[in-house]
């Protein structure tokens, strides 16, 4: 039987060049896990493979839709699962590769949602006030465990809630989380943290010179700021700099800082919401020989 391999973990790791290395070996296809990479006009801002690493194997999940059709999670998982039964009954393994936590656990467990279209909202037009209390009368279990002033966590266990038609608590008490494949998860992330703080703002400058100024006023021409893609870090900060609140060179740093606090939350949530293995890429020699393992776990799935 087919497995599943999971590279995840922390941003500017190196999962992609990881990926395609075991996916080589493998006669594996890749699923990006992306809740960016998915529209066509965000590749640079989501860090999405170069074209050459996506012609030296198969990927699926990167621009699969316009930003103006968006996309949630029920949709990706379907879509996700399509692709991993394809493969499987190809004889093909899947390796899993990108860092959003809800779409990886859509795929990975047994989440069932109730809803497969884009959920329509007018959230954006209220306030924190109003959001938070519309969360609480819906699912009073969250009264704690969300700030009133965390607006984006607001809005999203709303939007959830509207996705699965029930509370956030009883859709998560409802999941007995169990795999659905035999699968391997792998988490990235980087022992010399100054060392990581500094490839984040290398890749932050990298995406800059690669036109991520005018890839973001693309598509501001087709959806504003309130659009939950636009909320993406690399994106969100763009809007103080064109409407001139901020300068080219703060809204710049302002996507570096948040690039390294996103960092943070992620290796959190990794720690506490993903059973896996941790692999530093920052040592080499633990990278040669987990990849090895992983080669050697997928190819044995053709025996």
């Amino acid at each position: 039987m087919s497995r599943l391999c999971v590279i995840t973990g922390l941003t500017a790791t190196g999962k992609s060049q990881l990926a395609i290395d075991i996916a080589k070996a493998t006669n594996a296809i890749i699923l990006s896990v992306d809740s960016v990479a998915v529209y066509k006009e965000l590749p640079i801002a989501s860090a999405a493979p170069t074209q050459s690493q996506q012609d030296s194997v198969l990927h699926y999940g990167i621009g699969i839709v316009s930003i103006q059709e968006g996309m949630d999670v029920a949709r990706f998982q379907s879509y996700a699962l399509n692709v991993i039964e394809d493969a499987f009954s190809q004889g093909q393994n899947v390796i899993l590769v990108g860092g959003s936590g809800l779409y990886l656990n859509a795929i990975l467990f047994d989440y069932v949602f109730t809803q497969t279209e884009p959920i329509k909202h007018d959230y954006d037009q209220e306030d924190n006030e109003t959001l938070y209390k519309m969360m609480i009368e819906r699912d009073p279990t969250l009264e704690h465990s969300i700030h009133p002033h965390n607006r984006k966590r607001l809005i999203r266990a709303l939007v959830l809630m509207d996705e699965i038609q029930t509370t956030k608590t009883q859709h998560l008490q409802n999941q007995t989380k169990q795999l659905r494949y035999p699968t391997k998860i792998i988490t990235c992330d980087m022992e010399n943290r100054d060392f990581h703080r500094l490839l984040m703002s290398q890749r932050v400058d990298q995406m800059i010179e690669d036109g991520l100024m005018k890839e973001v006023m693309d598509a501001y021409s087709l959806v504003d700021f309130s659009h939950p893609a636009m909320s993406a870090i690399g994106v969100k900060q763009w809007e103080g700099v064109f409407n001139q609140s901020i300068s080219l060179e703060t809204g710049i740093e302002l996507i570096k800082t948040k690039t390294h606090q996103f960092a943070k939350r992620q290796r959190t949530w990794f720690k506490h919401q993903l059973n896996s293995e941790w692999l530093f890429m920052d040592d080499p020699e633990k990278v040669k020989q987990k990849k090895e393992e992983c080669i050697q776990w997928l190819n044995n799935s053709q025996e």
